[in-house]
């Protein structure tokens, strides 16, 4: 059941991303420019992140102070900004079905690379035939909906 209701969790985030898409294209047409609309999109995103931790309280790890952090903890922060500035850009130009097919190409090759070879101290699971197929399913499928 747990995984049922990850997987349900996983779907909905997903759903959004075509909602972003599209309302940060919209904001960048409003705004004049993509950086306006992106800059947007974070100053809100850090203003609510900020409230949640403020209520909620997560714990913070006490080590942070006494390791030095792997430097590959600040490439979210810079995929985010690239992301979000893309699919501004990129979706009142190909749109947004489109530019999000071209994406999930582009995420499910990475997927299996990061994956595989157990980037970031991710789980490791490693690209077999079994993977590959269904991965070129996946794509299929996506490259037929698109059509």
């Amino acid at each position: 059941m747990e995984v049922f209701i990850l997987i349900l969790f996983a779907i909905v985030v997903g759903m959004l991303l075509p909602i972003q898409a599209a309302s940060n294209a919209g904001a960048a047409k409003y705004l004049g420019d993509v950086s306006y609309a992106a800059l947007l999109s974070f100053v809100i995103g850090t203003a609510l992140i900020a409230t949640y931790i403020l209520i909620i309280k997560p714990s913070l790890n006490t080590q942070i102070t006494h390791v030095t952090p792997p430097n590959y903890i600040l490439f979210g922060g810079l995929i985010s900004v690239i992301y979000t500035m893309a699919i501004t850009f990129l979706s009142p130009r190909l749109g947004v079905g489109n530019t999000l097919f071209i994406i999930v190409v582009g995420q499910m090759v990475a997927a299996l690379l990061v994956d595989h070879f157990g980037i970031f101290d991710s789980i490791k699971q490693e690209i077999t035939l079994k993977r590959l197929f269904g991965v070129s399913l996946m794509l299929a499928g996506l490259f037929l909906a698109k059509k």
